[in-house]
């Protein structure tokens, strides 16, 4: 038996710890590992405080020995299975400007070129785009100025002096040349073709240069606006009718000049379509010249339009029948007995129905309120023949005047005569 006892294997400590009383007391206390239940004690309700780390990883250690005991999901941490699927957020952009740091500002020491022989290039000169009118404006008139700047950079003291077919006409004033006056008819600029192509005509026939049409000095094109700047006559022949009747002499004079510029435009293939004394201006020294060729149209066109003014319209334009350059004279005509009566034929006729119908339908107007000579009547009838095909033309009509002024039938006056007559009518004007 003592044999057989020596032999048997010796326990583990383990064993031997199991076989010992649970009365004998623990000598090896503090050496031996402290003691945990597998089953930890219930926390109260009123517990709020987590448990501390050290008790958290020291109770993972315990309860990694028994996988089938209940674990609390807070001792577990999810694991990173999407790895860097998501961006992280960036951080926020700053909305405020930096400091201004002074020291930090560029010299005030001048700049000079890495070569003395350096020169820094010219910038190229601003290319304004010119429109199709403007250069077409500038085509038919190489003599005049035309600007594009504010003119009222240049004029002054406007003030209105009348009225055109296509705008109002005001006085004005050269800021650098006060004594300097001009006359300056401001015209829009619409888009409509023939309306421009009116404009165009106009700026060509007073860009002519003739004595007997106003002259124009200069052209601006401002925005949608024409301005024409032209000589600044003295008065128009009605300004003086409005005072008192001229007499035969200075009418024959005033006839003679009109019938000058009316040779030129018909020459030119252009027929003026508002002759009256409002359009025919006097000059300090007694000129006559022709103005506002707003309705002037071109003779080789096939013109039926009725246009002009109602008590100076031929009969064939207010039956709209196709006319040429023969209405000019009938409006001349009517411009004789308005210069020596005061007023022109059918004046007090008010209703235009009523008055295109006598000048259609009746015969001829002649003197009413005035008596002139017998050749001044017979000038007039000659003038307002109804029948176009034989009326006068410009050039017939002055070569008998003067035939007749050689004659001694006819009175006429001379320029520096007319203009002392405007001072003595027209004293303050």
């Amino acid at each position: 038996m003592q044999t057989i006892s020596q032999k048997r294997t010796p326990k583990s400590p383990k064993m031997a710890s199991l076989q010992k009383s649970k009365s004998e007391p623990n000598t090896t206390k503090s050496n031996a590992a402290p003691y945990h239940s597998v089953h930890p004690k219930r926390k109260s309700t009123g517990n709020l405080r987590r448990q501390s780390s050290l008790s958290d990883a020291k109770f993972a250690a315990v309860s990694t020995s028994n996988k089938d005991v209940w674990r609390s999901p807070g001792c577990y941490e999810v694991p990173d299975i999407l790895g860097n699927a998501y961006l992280k957020p960036e951080s926020p952009v700053a909305m405020k400007l930096r400091p201004v740091d002074p020291a930090k500002q560029v010299s005030k020491r001048p700049w000079y070129p890495p070569s003395p022989h350096y020169e820094i290039p010219k910038l190229p000169p601003l290319a304004r785009a010119e429109n199709k009118f403007e250069a077409r404006m500038r085509k038919i008139l190489p003599k005049v100025s035309v600007r594009t700047s504010d003119p009222r950079h240049r004029y002054t003291d406007f003030k209105e002096i009348g009225t055109g077919v296509n705008g109002a006409v005001v006085r004005a004033r050269f800021k650098k040349q006060p004594n300097v006056q001009l006359a300056i008819k401001r015209c829009r600029l619409d888009p409509d073709r023939e309306y421009r192509a009116a404009i165009l005509r106009e700026l060509r026939i007073m860009g002519s240069g003739h004595p007997n049409l106003i002259k124009l000095r200069e052209v601006t094109l401002c925005s949608d606006d024409v301005w024409m700047a032209m000589d600044l006559m003295r008065c128009s022949v009605f300004a003086i009718l409005c005072q008192r009747g001229i007499p035969e002499g200075f009418t024959v004079h005033i006839t003679c000049e009109t019938l000058k510029a009316l040779i030129y435009l018909h020459s030119q293939g252009l027929l003026h379509r508002d002759i009256k004394t409002e359009n025919i201006l006097l000059g300090w020294d007694g000129q006559v010249k022709l103005a506002d060729f707003g309705l002037a149209a071109r003779i080789s066109h096939r013109n039926r339009d009725r246009l002009g003014t109602t008590k100076w319209m031929a009969p064939e334009v207010i039956r709209e029948e196709y006319y040429n350059e023969s209405i000019d004279m009938w409006s001349l005509g009517i411009t004789i007995i308005e210069m020596m009566d005061r007023v022109p034929p059918h004046y007090l006729i008010k209703d235009e129905e009523e008055l295109f119908d006598i000048i259609a339908t009746e015969p001829s107007p002649t003197f009413t309120y005035s008596r002139p000579s017998m050749y001044m009547r017979g000038l007039v009838a000659w003038l307002l023949d109804e029948e176009a095909s034989t009326r006068p033309s410009a050039k017939e009509v002055l070569m008998e005047i003067d035939a007749h002024i050689k004659n001694d039938l006819l009175p006429c006056a001379s320029s520096r005569e007319l203009g002392r007559f405007a001072d003595q009518v027209l004293p303050h004007y």
